[in-house]
């Protein structure tokens, strides 16, 4: 249905701007006078499919977006505000237009008697399954106010863990990128207007003949290079969208040097908080275990979780003894498992492991740069000087042989 924007008076000398979604214009206006308002205008902002193509999508709506309106509907909710006025609330003061657009129609479906968590599992990129879930817990609860502020953290948390990995891949890839095409610059374009003064010079220096061979191919075959590069990049990254792709890709990125436990360490973390938060919300074992393996983005980690989910669930074997079976999960996540079993303080438990990881994470990001970086400067520099070496080595041999 259509999407109408109106400004409409709520009593003498208060006016309010929002929006709602009606059949037509005079449905829009019926609804704004059943709800006791004076329509000043209305106006539709767009037609159903893109606005609702573009809502469903989340596109122009940042992560960092949704995290700010969960804390600050906590903290309304917190303070006794009704949820209708906290979300028309957070509409005016939200800066992002397509966020507001999402709250107005998050406060639409709830004024035609949805529940918030019905509301927002319309906007399933925005607020995931996790999320939902949470939200209906704490109305079932009666703590909503407690659910959003622990959905905040976790989002908080889960930002500051990606900005670290953000953090330590940056200046290696950096370096790596600044390295690569210099030194293809050097030999494809550089190299060989250098080398065409030792044309009538037949005894070169092998490291010489060597580049110069290399720097011969790249000019005359660099285009067919970029084309086969990138077919075999796009090859290798529709391979990785398939199961099969994405399970080998992601094994051999826990298989990496240095970068293989930093990135297990990344997933285990967020998969204990997860779990936690939902634990600690009452939500049942089965379907925190389905939703701790879809907030996991390793797929070969993701696959253990559901295999540790059939054994617990299907098979009726403990959390920890589930885990412990498991080869990609550390001894101490099932040893605070079982722990946590036994004192019934399962999401304490995993709250430990979570900080502990975390912390593992921290760490390892400033090894990750403090050791990538002095070695990719070093073969950044090994390539560049030998370049550079064998382009001066004719040089040198033909002021020797003129002494």
């Amino acid at each position: 249905m259509p999407r109408y924007r109106y400004k409409a008076k709520e009593g003498p000398g208060n006016a309010v701007e929002r929006e709602l979604v009606a059949e037509s214009k005079a449905a829009a206006l019926a609804r704004i006078e059943a709800q006791g308002f004076v329509p000043i205008w209305v106006r539709q902002v767009g037609s159903d499919a893109s606005t609702a193509t573009g809502r469903a999508s989340g596109r122009g709506i940042r992560a960092s977006d949704i995290t700010i309106f969960t804390r600050q509907f906590a903290s309304m909710i917190r303070a006794r505000v009704p949820i209708l006025r906290a979300l028309d609330s957070l509409h005016e003061q939200t800066e992002n237009r397509r966020l507001q657009a999402v709250v107005a129609d998050l406060e639409q479906t709830i004024r035609n008697g949805a529940m918030l968590s019905e509301a927002m599992r319309h906007y399933p990129v925005l607020f995931p399954e996790l999320y939902a879930n949470m939200v209906q817990a704490g109305e079932a609860g009666g703590i909503l106010d407690t659910m959003l502020f622990r959905l905040a953290d976790a989002r908080e948390q889960e930002e500051e863990s990606h900005r670290r990995v953000q953090a330590a891949l940056a200046y290696p890839s950096l370096v790596a990128a600044t390295g690569a095409v210099t030194v293809v610059v050097l030999l494809a374009f550089f190299m060989p207007r250098v080398m065409a003064l030792f044309d009538n010079y037949s005894n070169l220096p092998f490291p010489t003949r060597m580049l110069l061979g290399t720097s011969r191919f790249l000019s005359a075959y660099w285009p067919w290079l970029a084309l086969g590069i990138g077919l075999v990049l796009g090859v290798l990254q529709r391979l990785a969208a398939l199961d099969r792709g994405r399970l080998l890709v992601d094994g051999l990125k826990l298989r990496l040097p240095l970068l293989g436990k930093f990135l297990r360490d990344v997933e285990l973390s967020r998969f204990a908080r997860v779990f936690a938060l939902l634990i600690d919300a009452g939500i049942p074992i089965d379907t925190v275990l389905q939703l701790s393996a879809k907030a996991i983005r390793n797929a070969v980690l993701r696959r253990e979780i559901e295999a540790v989910r059939e054994r617990t669930v299907r098979q009726g074997m403990s959390l920890s003894s589930g885990i412990k079976q498991s080869g990609s999960f550390p001894l101490f996540m099932g040893n605070m498992l079982a722990v946590g079993e036994e004192t019934g303080r399962i999401d304490e438990a995993l709250n430990e492991v979570a900080q502990f990881y975390e912390a593992s994470v921290a760490r390892q990001s400033r090894m990750v740069v403090s050791l990538l970086e002095p070695v990719l400067l070093l073969v950044v520099g090994c390539l560049v000087g030998f370049i550079v070496f064998a382009m001066l080595m004719p040089i040198f041999e033909m002021g020797s042989q003129m002494r």
